[in-house]
């Protein structure tokens, strides 16, 4: 396998940035770093000059970042991770937010063509990107969701088998009638995480009519009063499992208002870290993602692209394992 841009940085313990600093003699290196990086070069025997001859002329270095809410957390950290890389490369980020509508986003690529931006990271809406104006003369990087037939890499965490693991540790405390709490079957994050449940409802040889699903919106205040509004109608589950932070949240705080006790009258399970601090009692079973991750691979790929011209021959999906965290409120003993 021919080795890439990234291998060499592993092989000197290095950034792409740094790299690239090197084979392209611009910005500041240290000598010492330099020569770690051209050994790493002449042992994976890598042909920095034959790349360096295709690089673009005409660059601004500038990249954008599009994401569904810009204020959101997760997101934030998406962009975090992307800015740092962007700096380290001497390249500007350029922000936007499309609000998981489909004409801002629309608008929001536009803009950023407009700008001239060298590459693009995008968390694409769920729509099909045929009905989208998306370039062909830059490279684009999907994350956080995948979208049919798309043309580009996607970075997305692995969803279905996490999904099956949590509703498999409710279970093993004894839980066999569920709330599976979950946001609208627009994108595959929510779509794969349902299907990831149906999976282990019929793994498990559960009652699937005796299983309850509800669909709540992402306003934290809305998704409170919903759920507290369903559990005062029809009562409590023997388990509950949320399949995104907002809708874990708002969970939380229903089942707080209602003076419902966890784990010792239901149990909960859910996607997503909403105690970062580690201070809510009982500590919470979750799945938590790694934002950061997902950003450092999308942008090492989109850079790899930017300063090399690496086209994509067959687009390839990058899987990030949440890791899950076992927390007391399932119970503290597991059932034979």
């Amino acid at each position: 396998m021919t080795p890439t841009i990234k291998d060499v940085a592993a092989a000197a313990g290095v950034s792409i940035g740094t790299v690239s600093k090197v084979i392209n003699k611009s910005g500041f290196v240290s000598e010492k770093i330099r020569e770690r990086v051209l050994l790493a070069i002449t042992l994976l025997n890598y042909k920095p000059n034959a790349v360096a001859r295709s690089l673009k002329q005409s660059k601004t270095h500038l990249i954008g970042i599009i994401v569904d809410d810009i204020s959101n957390l997760y997101m934030m950290k998406i962009i975090k991770s992307v800015e740092n890389l962007a700096t380290e490369m001497e390249y500007n980020l350029i922000s936007c937010s499309h609000n998981n509508r489909p004409e801002e986003e629309r608008k929001a690529l536009q803009r950023l063509m407009e700008k001239r931006v060298d590459g693009i990271i995008m968390v694409p809406t769920g729509s099909n990107l045929d009905e989208l104006n998306m370039p062909n003369n830059i490279p684009v990087i999907l994350v956080d969701r995948k979208v049919e037939n798309a043309r580009f890499d996607t970075v997305v965490h692995e969803n279905i088998n996490t999904s099956i693991t949590l509703v498999q540790h409710l279970y093993l405390h004894g839980r066999r009638k569920f709330l599976f709490i979950h946001g609208a079957l627009r994108h595959s994050v929510e779509i794969e995480r349902v299907n990831g449940i149906k999976k282990a409802i019929h793994l498990l040889g559960l009652d699937m009519s005796a299983q309850v699903f509800l669909e709540v919106g992402v306003a934290l205040g809305h998704i409170s009063a919903e759920v507290r509004k369903y559990l005062e109608h029809s009562g409590l589950p023997e388990g509950i499992y949320a399949t995104n932070h907002l809708a874990l949240a708002g969970t939380v705080r229903a089942l707080w208002d209602m003076g419902v006790q966890v784990p010792e009258e239901v149990s909960v399970a859910g996607f997503g870290d909403i105690d970062t601090y580690g201070l809510l009692r009982p500590s919470f079973t979750l799945a938590k993602e790694d934002p950061c991750e997902v950003g450092k691979i999308a942008s090492e790929l989109l850079f790899e692209r930017i300063e090399f011209d690496k086209q994509v021959d067959q687009p390839k999906e990058f899987l990030v394992t949440p890791k899950i965290t076992i927390g007391t409120s399932c119970g503290t003993h597991v059932r034979p």
